[in-house]
């Protein structure tokens, strides 16, 4: 399979919630671009990678991971399956957790997702150093 889906978004966030009575409506809770620490290393206790994805009616894998400055992979999450959709209109929702996420230093960082391999996309992540007063 060479085709891959289009990315939609990416998003962080500190929690995800699904409405039981639709299944399309999903919250994100806390949606984060930078994060900031008085010192490092600095521990996240969980953050969410969400993205949605349209443009392919076929199952595929997909995988999370941090990159840190250096462009060294910091976690990477389990990789997942998605099932196919009915159209290439349908979005796919897929969601990754980082428990115990560990920043080792101030710097940028990215958020990278990979569809059967492939980058897709790419979320910039500044992580700073603040003064604890």
């Amino acid at each position: 399979m060479t085709e891959l889906p289009e990315l939609v978004g990416i998003c962080l966030c500190e929690r995800v919630s699904q409405d039981i009575f639709r299944n399309d409506a999903v919250t994100l809770v806390n949606v984060h671009n930078s994060f900031s620490s008085t010192s490092f290393p600095s521990m996240i206790p969980i953050i969410y990678a969400f993205a949605q994805l349209r443009g392919l009616p076929e199952a595929f894998t997909y995988q999370f991971s941090v990159l840190g400055p250096e462009g060294e992979v910091i976690a990477s999450s389990a990789p997942g399956q998605v099932d196919p959709l009915p159209t290439t209109e349908s979005l796919h929702r897929i969601l990754s957790a980082f428990p115990g996420l560990i920043l080792p230093a101030p710097g940028s960082y990215k958020v990278i997702l990979k569809i059967n391999e492939k980058l897709v996309g790419v979320l910039p992540l500044m992580v700073e150093l603040v003064s604890a007063g």
